[in-house]
Parts: C-alpha cells; sequence; structure tokens
C-alpha cells in the first residue's frame, strides 16, 4: 500500500500511471476506481480508458454509504482515496465506459444557458433598482437594457444550438421525444435530466437516481422529538431546478398528477411538499422511460389493471 498527490492534468495523469506501473505486479490485473465528481473525474477516465485499463466510477452517495462502515471520523483527500481503494477491491462495480460525446455537449450548453438566465435575473433586478430610484441616471438604464438584450440573444443562440445537436443524434432524439410524452416535460427538461446524468449510464434504480438529485427524503427524530421531514437537497442541483416548473404544470393538466398532488394536500401537506413529491416521480418517470424505450401512457396502472 503506498499514497501519493498527483496533479488533475495530463502530466500528473502520465506521473500516476508511470507510479503505478514501478509498483504493480504484472500478474495481478489492476482497477481503478474514483468518484464521480461533477466533472472533475471525467479527463482521467477517459485518459485511462485510452490506455485500456480497467475503470470504475461510482455515484457520490454509493461512495458515501460504503465510506460510513469505516466508522473513520477525519475526512481527507488521502483517507478517501483509501477508502475508494477498498471498495473496488471489495465490491464487484461494473467497468465504466465512454459516454457519448453528445451528453457531454449538452450538459455544456445547458449549463451555459443556466449561468446566463441567472445572469439576466440580476441585470433585471438592477434595473428595477435603478427605475425605482428617485433620480435614474438615463445612461446607466441604458446599458443595463442592452446588456439584458445581449444576454437575451446568448441564451436564445445557445438553446438552437441544443437543438442543432440533439437533431444530429437520431437515437437521442429518437428517445427524447418519448421522455417529452410526460406531462409537463418540455425539450429543455428532458435534455437537462439526460444530459446530467449521461443517458442515466452510472444509474441503476429509480432511488438512486432520486438521490442522485438530491430529492431524497431526510428524516431527523431521537425519542420523543421528531424533526420535519425534508429533501436532503445534496445532489444535482441541476436536476432539481429544471423539475421545479413541470411539475407544478403537470399537477395541473395531468388527471394522474393532480389527483396525486391533490390527495398530498388532502393529508395536510403543504404545496411546497406535494410539488417536491410531484418532482420526484417525474424524475422516476424520465428514467424509466428513457430505460425502456417507452412513451407515458395516463393512467397506466389504471388500463394495466384493466
Amino acid at each position: 500500500k503506498a499514497s501519493r498527490k498527483f496533479s488533475n492534468n495530463a502530466d500528473g495523469y502520465r506521473a500516476m500511471t508511470h507510479w503505478v506501473s514501478a509498483k504493480r505486479d504484472k500478474t495481478v490485473p489492476v482497477s481503478y476506481t474514483m468518484e464521480a465528481t461533477g466533472v472533475y473525474h471525467e479527463n482521467l477516465a477517459y485518459y485511462l480508458n485510452d490506455l485500456e485499463e480497467r475503470v470504475h466510477v461510482v455515484v457520490p452517495s454509493r461512495a458515501k454509504r460504503y465510506a460510513s462502515s469505516f466508522k473513520q471520523k477525519s475526512k481527507t483527500d488521502k483517507i478517501d482515496a483509501k477508502i475508494l481503494g477498498f471498495m473496488g477491491l471489495e465490491r464487484d462495480l461494473d467497468q465504466w465506459k465512454p459516454f457519448s460525446p453528445v451528453f457531454r455537449v449538452l450538459k455544456g450548453l445547458t449549463r451555459e444557458r443556466s449561468s446566463l438566465i441567472k445572469y439576466r435575473t440580476m441585470l433585471k433586478n438592477q434595473r428595477h433598482g435603478l427605475e425605482s430610484s428617485a433620480y435614474p441616471h438615463r445612461k446607466s438604464l441604458s446599458r443595463n437594457t442592452q446588456m439584458i438584450r445581449m444576454t437575451d440573444k446568448q441564451i436564445a443562440d445557445i438553446e438552437k444550438e441544443i437543438e442543432t445537436v440533439v437533431e444530429q443524434d437520431t437515437e437521442v432524439k429518437r428517445k427524447l421525444l418519448k421522455v417529452m410524452s410526460i406531462p409537463g416535460v418540455g425539450f429543455l427538461t428532458a435534455v437537462i435530466v439526460v444530459a446530467e446524468t449521461d443517458g442515466f449510464a452510472l444509474i441503476k434504480s429509480r432511488k438512486q437516481l432520486v438521490s442522485f438529485a438530491g430529492l431524497d427524503v431526510k428524516i431527523k427524530e431521537s425519542g420523543k422529538w421528531k424533526g420535519r421531514a425534508k429533501i436532503s437537497k445534496r445532489g444535482n442541483v441541476h436536476i432539481r431546478k429544471a423539475l421545479y416548473f413541470p411539475a407544478f404544470t403537470a399537477s395541473r393538466y395531468s388527471h394522474t398528477y393532480k389527483m396525486f398532488y391533490e390527495r398530498l394536500l388532502d393529508e395536510n401537506k403543504l404545496p411546497l411538499v406535494a410539488s417536491v413529491a410531484v418532482q420526484r416521480k417525474i424524475l422516476s418517470l424520465i428514467f424509466t422511460l428513457w430505460k425502456n424505450d417507452t412513451t407515458y401512457i395516463e393512467s397506466y396502472q389504471n388500463k394495466k389493471v384493466a
């Protein structure tokens, strides 16, 4: 056993493989286990895959559950690496395969669009403040308006580019159309969810997906004290943002989701809590339709019984 720190760049990858090569037994296969940390693990995963090495990429929630079994109070990069190493030895992990390049492109574009929308909101708040002031400066207002128009144009350009990327991949386009059959789920919502999960490449179940998005329920209680149940929010914020408005739309226009939403309200659930429950159902349904390559059927359970 040994440990060493390397830079997360091409020079660091080469140094690491040389270091491993000097220590490895040529008769024993070596596997590399890493945690999916946003986009920071991707370059190393692709580098090792090109060398035909065996690579495992595990989602953070799974790595955390495994790490909790060590009863380790401290948390450092060295300890995390050691635990991931044991996980690769003890568990039968799936071998990582490169995702379709289209998901990497779509993820970058949708996140860029999200950043611009946030920036545009800030500009609009600034304009409202300028207009509400006693003596608004005319040139400042003009510059602010120009920046908003420019941001609007950039957002529109990105949305057209997203459409172009999807059009060029017939398989992704075909499956996205099936996902879009879900009430409230539009083109951009479907693209964001699929891109953020790399086409659900590392997702094995709906429960795992809900945890990945941070929509899993967290409960705290001790003895007679019971805290409020709430979602963990320890997951992909882009997916949660993408599902916020579709949940309200589905609750209003879909008979199935409307009944589910109203039943939760009848149980004295807050509207926001009921909306989060609808988000979870929509997310699980997107996963099911994508994996099974099927379209949405309204009142599916009732028709199945009939």
